[in-house]
Protein backbone atom coordinates (compact mmCIF):
# COMPACT_ATOMS: atom_id res chain seq x y z
CA UNK A 1 0.00 0.00 0.00
CA UNK A 2 1.36 3.24 -1.12
CA UNK A 3 0.47 6.19 1.37
CA UNK A 4 3.04 8.60 3.08
CA UNK A 5 2.75 9.59 6.44
CA UNK A 6 4.27 13.20 7.73
CA UNK A 7 3.94 15.45 10.85
CA UNK A 8 1.00 17.48 9.10
CA UNK A 9 -0.72 14.29 8.45
CA UNK A 10 -4.51 14.07 9.06
CA UNK A 11 -6.02 10.72 10.07
CA UNK A 12 -10.12 9.90 9.99
CA UNK A 13 -10.91 6.83 11.77
CA UNK A 14 -13.04 3.81 10.73
CA UNK A 15 -16.20 3.49 13.22
CA UNK A 16 -14.80 1.69 15.98
CA UNK A 17 -15.75 -0.05 19.16
CA UNK A 18 -13.62 0.12 22.64
CA UNK A 19 -13.90 -1.78 25.81
CA UNK A 20 -11.80 -0.97 28.66
CA UNK A 21 -10.27 -4.34 29.97
CA UNK A 22 -8.44 -2.71 32.78
CA UNK A 23 -7.13 0.44 34.26
CA UNK A 24 -4.43 -0.11 31.71
CA UNK A 25 -5.71 -1.97 28.25
CA UNK A 26 -8.32 -1.56 25.90
CA UNK A 27 -10.19 -3.22 23.48
CA UNK A 28 -10.97 -1.48 20.08
CA UNK A 29 -11.43 -2.77 17.05
CA UNK A 30 -13.56 -2.85 13.66
CA UNK A 31 -16.97 -5.40 14.12
CA UNK A 32 -17.29 -5.64 10.30
CA UNK A 33 -14.42 -6.80 9.80
CA UNK A 34 -13.74 -8.77 12.76
CA UNK A 35 -10.27 -7.23 13.80
CA UNK A 36 -10.07 -6.39 17.56
CA UNK A 37 -6.31 -5.45 19.26
CA UNK A 38 -5.21 -4.78 22.67
CA UNK A 39 -3.56 -1.38 23.58
CA UNK A 40 -2.43 0.36 26.61
CA UNK A 41 -4.61 3.26 27.93
CA UNK A 42 -1.95 5.57 26.11
CA UNK A 43 -2.69 4.02 22.95
CA UNK A 44 -6.73 4.81 23.03
CA UNK A 45 -5.85 8.37 23.91
CA UNK A 46 -3.78 8.49 21.10
CA UNK A 47 -6.52 7.32 18.90
CA UNK A 48 -8.99 9.96 20.72
CA UNK A 49 -6.82 12.78 19.76
CA UNK A 50 -6.16 11.60 16.27
CA UNK A 51 -10.14 11.57 15.60
CA UNK A 52 -10.28 15.16 17.20
CA UNK A 53 -8.53 16.63 14.33
CA UNK A 54 -5.17 16.75 15.14
CA UNK A 55 -2.04 16.16 13.23
CA UNK A 56 0.45 13.48 13.73
CA UNK A 57 2.82 16.20 15.34
CA UNK A 58 0.24 17.89 17.07
CA UNK A 59 -0.75 14.45 18.59
CA UNK A 60 3.12 13.66 19.31
CA UNK A 61 3.74 17.01 21.21
CA UNK A 62 0.25 17.06 23.23
CA UNK A 63 1.59 13.71 24.71
CA UNK A 64 5.04 14.89 25.48
CA UNK A 65 3.79 17.64 27.07
CA UNK A 66 1.60 15.23 29.30
CA UNK A 67 3.97 12.40 29.38
CA UNK A 68 7.40 13.86 29.30
CA UNK A 69 8.54 11.05 26.78
CA UNK A 70 8.16 11.51 23.48
CA UNK A 71 6.38 9.12 21.65
CA UNK A 72 6.38 7.87 17.68
CA UNK A 73 2.69 8.34 16.57
CA UNK A 74 3.92 7.91 13.03
CA UNK A 75 4.61 4.45 13.36
CA UNK A 76 1.18 3.80 15.67
CA UNK A 77 -0.92 4.93 12.71
CA UNK A 78 1.12 2.99 10.08
CA UNK A 79 0.46 0.26 11.88
CA UNK A 80 -3.20 0.91 12.17
CA UNK A 81 -3.35 0.91 8.81
CA UNK A 82 -1.51 -1.46 7.53
CA UNK A 83 -1.62 -4.43 10.55
CA UNK A 84 -5.18 -3.62 11.29
CA UNK A 85 -6.78 -2.26 9.15
CA UNK A 86 -8.62 0.84 11.70
CA UNK A 87 -7.51 4.05 9.76
CA UNK A 88 -10.53 4.75 6.52
CA UNK A 89 -8.86 8.40 5.06
CA UNK A 90 -5.33 9.81 5.78
CA UNK A 91 -4.57 13.13 4.40
CA UNK A 92 -8.23 13.00 2.72
CA UNK A 93 -7.56 9.58 0.50
CA UNK A 94 -9.12 6.59 1.46
CA UNK A 95 -6.42 4.52 2.44
CA UNK A 96 -9.00 1.30 3.91
CA UNK A 97 -12.24 1.17 2.06
CA UNK A 98 -14.90 0.59 4.11
CA UNK A 99 -16.41 -2.66 4.48
CA UNK A 100 -20.29 -3.86 4.72
CA UNK A 101 -21.37 -5.85 7.59
CA UNK A 102 -22.15 -9.25 7.00
CA UNK A 103 -24.02 -11.28 9.36
CA UNK A 104 -26.59 -14.29 9.30
CA UNK A 105 -30.46 -13.28 10.55
CA UNK A 106 -29.52 -9.93 10.11
CA UNK A 107 -33.74 -9.66 10.57
CA UNK A 108 -33.41 -10.45 14.31
CA UNK A 109 -33.82 -7.99 16.86
CA UNK A 110 -31.71 -8.29 20.32
CA UNK A 111 -34.77 -8.35 22.21
CA UNK A 112 -35.27 -11.87 20.41
CA UNK A 113 -32.41 -13.11 22.43
CA UNK A 114 -33.43 -11.72 25.41
CA UNK A 115 -36.43 -13.97 25.31
CA UNK A 116 -34.36 -16.83 25.00
CA UNK A 117 -31.46 -16.34 27.33
CA UNK A 118 -32.57 -14.49 30.54
CA UNK A 119 -32.68 -15.60 34.12
CA UNK A 120 -35.97 -16.66 33.69
CA UNK A 121 -35.76 -18.59 30.67
CA UNK A 122 -32.25 -20.54 32.41
CA UNK A 123 -33.99 -21.14 35.28
CA UNK A 124 -36.62 -22.86 32.71
CA UNK A 125 -33.61 -25.00 31.19
CA UNK A 126 -32.21 -25.70 34.15
CA UNK A 127 -35.48 -27.21 35.56
CA UNK A 128 -36.11 -29.46 32.14
CA UNK A 129 -33.12 -30.93 32.43
CA UNK A 130 -32.82 -31.50 36.52
CA UNK A 131 -36.25 -33.56 35.88
CA UNK A 132 -34.60 -35.86 32.43
CA UNK A 133 -31.61 -35.90 35.45
CA UNK A 134 -34.27 -37.48 37.51
CA UNK A 135 -35.60 -39.75 35.11
CA UNK A 136 -31.88 -41.56 34.56
CA UNK A 137 -31.51 -41.31 38.04
CA UNK A 138 -33.74 -43.83 38.78
CA UNK A 139 -34.43 -45.27 35.58
CA UNK A 140 -30.65 -45.71 34.02
CA UNK A 141 -31.96 -47.48 30.85
CA UNK A 142 -33.09 -44.11 29.73
CA UNK A 143 -29.29 -43.18 29.55
CA UNK A 144 -28.32 -42.45 25.76
CA UNK A 145 -25.39 -45.43 24.79
CA UNK A 146 -23.13 -45.81 22.46
CA UNK A 147 -25.03 -49.22 20.94
CA UNK A 148 -27.41 -46.33 19.89
CA UNK A 149 -24.89 -45.90 17.39
CA UNK A 150 -24.84 -49.33 16.11
CA UNK A 151 -26.70 -50.41 13.02
CA UNK A 152 -30.50 -50.76 13.86
CA UNK A 153 -33.51 -52.30 11.52
CA UNK A 154 -34.02 -48.98 10.17
CA UNK A 155 -34.87 -48.29 6.51
CA UNK A 156 -32.33 -45.96 4.92
CA UNK A 157 -35.25 -43.60 4.69
CA UNK A 158 -35.33 -43.64 8.43
CA UNK A 159 -31.62 -43.47 8.97
CA UNK A 160 -31.55 -40.35 6.72
CA UNK A 161 -34.31 -39.01 8.63
CA UNK A 162 -32.11 -39.45 11.22
CA UNK A 163 -28.93 -38.16 10.20
CA UNK A 164 -30.91 -34.68 8.90
CA UNK A 165 -32.72 -34.50 12.78
CA UNK A 166 -28.88 -34.00 13.92
CA UNK A 167 -27.52 -31.92 11.88
CA UNK A 168 -30.74 -29.65 12.14
CA UNK A 169 -30.43 -30.06 16.02
CA UNK A 170 -26.74 -28.94 15.19
CA UNK A 171 -27.54 -25.93 13.41
CA UNK A 172 -30.04 -24.85 16.30
CA UNK A 173 -27.21 -25.17 18.49
CA UNK A 174 -25.46 -23.04 16.55
CA UNK A 175 -28.22 -20.63 16.28
CA UNK A 176 -28.33 -20.46 20.07
CA UNK A 177 -24.85 -19.03 20.46
CA UNK A 178 -26.34 -16.56 17.33
CA UNK A 179 -29.22 -14.72 19.00
CA UNK A 180 -27.79 -14.82 22.45
CA UNK A 181 -24.84 -12.96 21.24
CA UNK A 182 -27.49 -10.77 18.90
CA UNK A 183 -28.96 -10.08 22.22
CA UNK A 184 -25.20 -8.46 23.09
CA UNK A 185 -24.98 -6.18 19.96
CA UNK A 186 -22.86 -8.68 18.22
CA UNK A 187 -22.94 -9.11 14.48
CA UNK A 188 -22.80 -12.94 14.32
CA UNK A 189 -22.12 -15.59 11.27
CA UNK A 190 -22.68 -19.48 11.32
CA UNK A 191 -20.10 -21.52 9.34
CA UNK A 192 -18.50 -24.56 8.78
CA UNK A 193 -14.83 -25.90 10.15
CA UNK A 194 -12.90 -27.49 11.89
CA UNK A 195 -11.34 -28.69 15.39
CA UNK A 196 -8.25 -31.45 14.70
CA UNK A 197 -9.65 -33.78 12.50
CA UNK A 198 -13.23 -33.39 13.32
CA UNK A 199 -15.74 -31.07 11.23
CA UNK A 200 -17.74 -28.50 13.15
CA UNK A 201 -20.29 -25.60 12.67
CA UNK A 202 -19.04 -22.62 14.11
CA UNK A 203 -20.73 -19.55 14.82
CA UNK A 204 -18.54 -16.16 14.51
CA UNK A 205 -19.10 -13.67 17.11
CA UNK A 206 -15.34 -12.69 17.70
CA UNK A 207 -16.86 -9.08 18.26
CA UNK A 208 -17.97 -10.05 21.72
CA UNK A 209 -14.84 -9.42 23.20
CA UNK A 210 -15.81 -5.78 23.24
CA UNK A 211 -18.73 -7.15 25.87
CA UNK A 212 -18.26 -7.14 29.48
CA UNK A 213 -16.48 -10.39 30.59
CA UNK A 214 -19.42 -11.11 32.85
CA UNK A 215 -22.12 -10.74 30.21
CA UNK A 216 -20.20 -13.17 27.66
CA UNK A 217 -21.00 -16.44 29.68
CA UNK A 218 -24.53 -16.69 28.51
CA UNK A 219 -23.50 -16.81 24.67
CA UNK A 220 -20.75 -19.20 25.27
CA UNK A 221 -22.89 -21.64 26.74
CA UNK A 222 -25.73 -21.28 24.56
CA UNK A 223 -25.76 -23.73 22.38
CA UNK A 224 -25.17 -26.39 25.54
CA UNK A 225 -28.19 -25.03 27.02
CA UNK A 226 -30.19 -26.20 24.12
CA UNK A 227 -28.37 -29.54 23.64
CA UNK A 228 -29.62 -30.50 27.39
CA UNK A 229 -33.57 -29.47 26.68
CA UNK A 230 -33.80 -31.43 23.24
CA UNK A 231 -31.79 -34.36 24.92
CA UNK A 232 -34.26 -33.63 28.06
CA UNK A 233 -36.97 -33.59 26.04
CA UNK A 234 -35.88 -36.91 24.04
CA UNK A 235 -35.52 -38.97 27.37
CA UNK A 236 -38.83 -37.55 28.66
CA UNK A 237 -40.68 -39.12 25.23
CA UNK A 238 -39.12 -42.28 25.97
CA UNK A 239 -39.94 -42.41 29.63
CA UNK A 240 -43.46 -41.30 28.97
CA UNK A 241 -43.67 -44.28 26.20
CA UNK A 242 -42.97 -46.66 28.98
CA UNK A 243 -45.66 -45.43 31.12
CA UNK A 244 -47.77 -46.47 27.67
CA UNK A 245 -49.01 -42.32 28.16
CA UNK A 246 -47.75 -41.70 24.29
CA UNK A 247 -47.65 -44.91 21.84
CA UNK A 248 -44.33 -45.14 19.48
CA UNK A 249 -44.16 -47.49 17.14
CA UNK A 250 -40.38 -48.85 16.77
CA UNK A 251 -38.95 -47.19 14.11
CA UNK A 252 -39.71 -43.31 16.35
CA UNK A 253 -38.19 -45.36 19.34
CA UNK A 254 -35.33 -46.04 17.54
CA UNK A 255 -34.55 -42.57 16.05
CA UNK A 256 -34.99 -41.02 19.30
CA UNK A 257 -32.34 -42.87 21.05
CA UNK A 258 -29.98 -42.32 18.11
CA UNK A 259 -30.79 -38.43 18.47
CA UNK A 260 -30.40 -38.59 21.99
CA UNK A 261 -26.83 -40.12 21.70
CA UNK A 262 -25.78 -37.66 19.20
CA UNK A 263 -26.75 -35.15 21.39
CA UNK A 264 -24.94 -36.51 24.29
CA UNK A 265 -21.84 -36.93 21.87
CA UNK A 266 -22.40 -33.23 21.33
CA UNK A 267 -22.28 -32.26 24.67
CA UNK A 268 -19.30 -34.42 25.95
CA UNK A 269 -17.39 -32.97 23.00
CA UNK A 270 -17.62 -29.20 24.25
CA UNK A 271 -15.38 -30.93 27.25
CA UNK A 272 -12.58 -31.54 24.99
CA UNK A 273 -12.02 -27.55 25.77
CA UNK A 274 -8.19 -28.32 23.83
CA UNK A 275 -9.84 -28.11 20.42
CA UNK A 276 -11.70 -24.61 21.11
CA UNK A 277 -15.00 -25.43 22.22
CA UNK A 278 -17.84 -23.62 23.70
CA UNK A 279 -15.68 -24.24 27.04
CA UNK A 280 -12.87 -23.42 26.26
CA UNK A 281 -14.12 -20.02 25.74
CA UNK A 282 -15.90 -20.32 29.09
CA UNK A 283 -12.43 -21.68 30.64
CA UNK A 284 -10.21 -18.76 28.74
CA UNK A 285 -12.94 -15.45 29.88
CA UNK A 286 -12.83 -16.59 33.52
CA UNK A 287 -9.11 -17.09 33.61
CA UNK A 288 -8.37 -13.99 31.60
CA UNK A 289 -5.81 -15.87 28.90
CA UNK A 290 -7.84 -15.67 25.69
CA UNK A 291 -4.64 -16.63 23.46
CA UNK A 292 -4.34 -19.64 25.68
CA UNK A 293 -4.42 -22.06 22.47
CA UNK A 294 -1.98 -19.91 20.49
CA UNK A 295 0.61 -18.84 23.60
CA UNK A 296 0.52 -22.99 24.06
CA UNK A 297 2.12 -23.88 20.44
CA UNK A 298 4.74 -20.39 21.35
CA UNK A 299 5.19 -22.90 24.52
CA UNK A 300 5.89 -25.76 22.68
CA UNK A 301 7.68 -24.95 19.79
CA UNK A 302 10.23 -22.97 22.27
CA UNK A 303 10.49 -26.61 23.52
CA UNK A 304 12.16 -27.65 20.33
CA UNK A 305 13.53 -24.70 18.63
CA UNK A 306 15.62 -22.61 19.73
CA UNK A 307 14.81 -18.58 18.29
CA UNK A 308 15.11 -15.28 19.64
CA UNK A 309 12.26 -14.84 18.11
CA UNK A 310 9.93 -17.01 19.85
CA UNK A 311 11.66 -16.17 23.36
CA UNK A 312 10.95 -12.70 22.49
CA UNK A 313 7.20 -13.49 22.34
CA UNK A 314 7.39 -15.78 24.91
CA UNK A 315 8.76 -12.97 27.55
CA UNK A 316 5.22 -10.98 26.82
CA UNK A 317 2.76 -13.59 27.89
CA UNK A 318 1.99 -12.69 31.53
CA UNK A 319 3.55 -14.80 33.97
CA UNK A 320 -0.10 -15.46 35.58
CA UNK A 321 -1.11 -16.82 31.98
CA UNK A 322 2.42 -18.50 31.55
CA UNK A 323 1.28 -21.06 34.81
CA UNK A 324 -2.15 -21.79 33.49
CA UNK A 325 -0.37 -22.57 30.18
CA UNK A 326 1.85 -25.19 31.62
CA UNK A 327 -0.93 -27.58 33.17
CA UNK A 328 -3.14 -26.83 29.82
CA UNK A 329 0.01 -28.35 27.62
CA UNK A 330 -0.48 -31.79 29.24
CA UNK A 331 -3.67 -31.81 28.86
CA UNK A 332 -3.82 -30.47 25.09
CA UNK A 333 -1.55 -33.55 24.29
CA UNK A 334 -3.11 -36.00 26.73
CA UNK A 335 -6.46 -34.95 24.65
CA UNK A 336 -4.56 -34.66 20.73
CA UNK A 337 -3.55 -38.21 21.80
CA UNK A 338 -6.28 -39.88 23.31
CA UNK A 339 -8.90 -37.87 20.73
CA UNK A 340 -6.76 -39.76 17.87
CA UNK A 341 -6.67 -42.89 19.01
CA UNK A 342 -10.46 -42.58 19.15
CA UNK A 343 -10.60 -41.65 16.05
CA UNK A 344 -8.08 -44.68 14.41
CA UNK A 345 -8.83 -47.14 15.74
CA UNK A 346 -12.70 -47.06 17.03
CA UNK A 347 -14.86 -44.17 14.85
CA UNK A 348 -13.33 -44.68 11.42
CA UNK A 349 -13.14 -48.88 11.84
CA UNK A 350 -16.78 -48.54 12.95
CA UNK A 351 -17.66 -46.50 9.59
CA UNK A 352 -15.41 -48.35 7.73
CA UNK A 353 -17.78 -51.41 8.55
CA UNK A 354 -21.36 -49.66 7.97
CA UNK A 355 -19.89 -48.01 4.40
CA UNK A 356 -18.94 -51.66 3.35
CA UNK A 357 -22.04 -53.58 4.98
CA UNK A 358 -24.31 -50.53 2.87
CA UNK A 359 -22.46 -50.94 0.08
CA UNK A 360 -22.53 -54.61 0.16
CA UNK A 361 -26.52 -54.67 0.44
CA UNK A 362 -26.82 -51.71 -2.40
CA UNK A 363 -25.14 -54.47 -5.29
CA UNK A 364 -27.64 -56.96 -4.30
CA UNK A 365 -30.92 -53.94 -5.03
CA UNK A 366 -31.77 -53.65 -8.34
CA UNK A 367 -30.50 -50.21 -10.31
CA UNK A 368 -33.53 -47.96 -10.77
CA UNK A 369 -34.97 -49.02 -7.42
CA UNK A 370 -36.01 -46.18 -4.71
CA UNK A 371 -33.90 -48.34 -2.56
CA UNK A 372 -30.74 -47.70 -3.98
CA UNK A 373 -31.70 -44.17 -4.30
CA UNK A 374 -31.95 -43.97 -1.02
CA UNK A 375 -28.67 -45.72 0.23
CA UNK A 376 -26.74 -43.44 -2.31
CA UNK A 377 -28.36 -40.52 -0.30
CA UNK A 378 -27.63 -42.55 2.81
CA UNK A 379 -23.79 -42.68 1.56
CA UNK A 380 -23.72 -39.35 0.80
CA UNK A 381 -25.07 -38.16 4.47
CA UNK A 382 -22.41 -40.16 5.89
CA UNK A 383 -19.61 -39.04 3.63
CA UNK A 384 -20.95 -35.38 4.33
CA UNK A 385 -19.05 -34.86 7.12
CA UNK A 386 -15.48 -35.88 5.89
CA UNK A 387 -15.95 -33.18 2.66
CA UNK A 388 -16.18 -30.78 5.45
CA UNK A 389 -13.45 -31.53 6.87
CA UNK A 390 -11.28 -31.65 3.64
CA UNK A 391 -12.67 -28.32 2.37
CA UNK A 392 -12.25 -26.41 5.71
CA UNK A 393 -8.21 -28.05 6.24
CA UNK A 394 -7.76 -26.90 2.63
CA UNK A 395 -9.54 -23.38 3.68
CA UNK A 396 -7.31 -22.87 6.30
CA UNK A 397 -4.40 -23.89 4.45
CA UNK A 398 -5.10 -21.49 1.30
CA UNK A 399 -5.59 -18.90 4.46
CA UNK A 400 -2.57 -19.47 5.96
CA UNK A 401 -0.60 -19.42 2.42
CA UNK A 402 -2.05 -16.55 1.52
CA UNK A 403 -0.98 -14.67 5.13
CA UNK A 404 2.64 -15.96 4.95
CA UNK A 405 2.96 -14.77 1.73
CA UNK A 406 1.70 -11.86 2.20
CA UNK A 407 4.24 -11.05 5.60
CA UNK A 408 7.06 -13.01 3.82
CA UNK A 409 6.23 -10.16 0.24
CA UNK A 410 6.24 -7.64 2.94
CA UNK A 411 9.79 -8.37 4.02
CA UNK A 412 11.39 -8.18 0.96
CA UNK A 413 9.60 -4.88 0.51
CA UNK A 414 10.74 -3.49 3.55
CA UNK A 415 14.44 -5.00 2.73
Amino acid sequence: MNFKLGKNSLIEMHELVVYKENEAEVVIGRTEIKTFIVLPAIGLETIELLRRGLSIGETEQSLYQKYAEPFDVSAFVEELIEDYKLVYRLDGHIVNDRVQVKEHFAWLHAKTGRIFFNPISYFMYFAIFLSAAGIVFFHPANIPSYQDFLLTPFTPLNIILSLAVTWFLLFLHEFAHLISARSLGVHCRIGLGHRLMFPVAETDMSGIVVVPRNQRYGAYIAGMCWDLVFLSAGIWLLRLHNLQMIVMNENVLYTIHLINCNITALILFQFLFFMKTDLYYVFTNYFRCPNLLENTFLYFKRCFISNTRLNEQWDEVPDREKKIIYGFAWFYMVGVLATAAVLFFVQLPNVFRFLSASMAQMTQMPLLSWNFAAGMLLLGFCLLPSAVLIWSWIKSLRSRFIKNGLKGGEQVENN
